[in-house]
């Protein structure tokens, strides 16, 4: 069976300035071409505030831990509009492409992206080994020199791009997905994505979680 091209996303939240000139590049592209992409428009104008807010960012985050700080939150935020816009720019291209280049975003074609790391999926999550933490179980990818970002959110039904979420773990090993400092009885929603050098594959599914 004939694999199909797709749109995809070669940036991890921590090449910022790379995801930045895909941001930017993206929201250019779905402006120009928005007849080709009906539906998107909303999508297009929330990654086109983020983007311009995460330039801003970028270009103050020198020697200003605040900024700088702001600027790794914002990545996060720019990565999920352009996942949000992954799923309708692949439906409308159906692997065409000459459509998936009028997107902005590169494609699974070219011979990079067969490296980006699956989807994260969280097989359980249970109290850490320290009070008020929580440890998150997932399923193994298989694959080597990954980054994991985890966020959490108490909003329940948060989209993927919802601006309540927030990263609270960066870390290289799936050993390690541990979230401190929570607060009892508190139910959150954890969510998580994993990176690599090609880039960054989607957040996972949301699973509940209350110390």
């Amino acid at each position: 069976m004939k694999k199909i091209t797709k749109a995809v996303i070669l940036c991890t939240v921590k090449a910022v300035v790379k995801l930045n000139k895909l941001a930017l590049k993206v929201k250019n592209a779905m402006t120009l071409n928005a007849s080709t992409f009906p539906g998107t428009a909303a999508l297009v104008t929330t990654l086109n505030n983020d983007q311009a807010l995460f330039a801003t960012y970028i270009a103050n985050a020198k020697g200003n831990t605040t900024v700088k700080n702001q600027r790794d939150e914002q990545a996060a935020i720019v990565l999920a509009d352009l996942q949000a816009l992954l799923a309708p720019v692949n439906n409308v291209a159906k692997g065409n492409v000459a459509t998936i280049a009028l997107s902005g975003f590169p494609n699974s074609a070219d011979p990079t992206p067969q490296s980006i790391p699956a989807q994260v999926v969280i097989k359980k999550v249970v109290d850490g080994p320290t009070t008020l933490s929580a440890k998150i179980h997932i399923v193994s990818l298989k694959q080597s020199h990954l980054t994991y970002t985890v966020r959490t959110t108490t909003v329940a039904g948060a989209g993927v791009n919802d601006p309540s979420w927030k990263i609270v773990l960066t870390t290289t090993s799936s050993r390690k997905l541990i979230i401190p400092n929570l607060i009892h009885n508190q139910e959150i929603y954890i969510d998580i994505c994993a990176g690599n050098a090609h880039g960054t594959g989607l957040y996972s599914d949301p699973m509940s979680f209350s110390a």
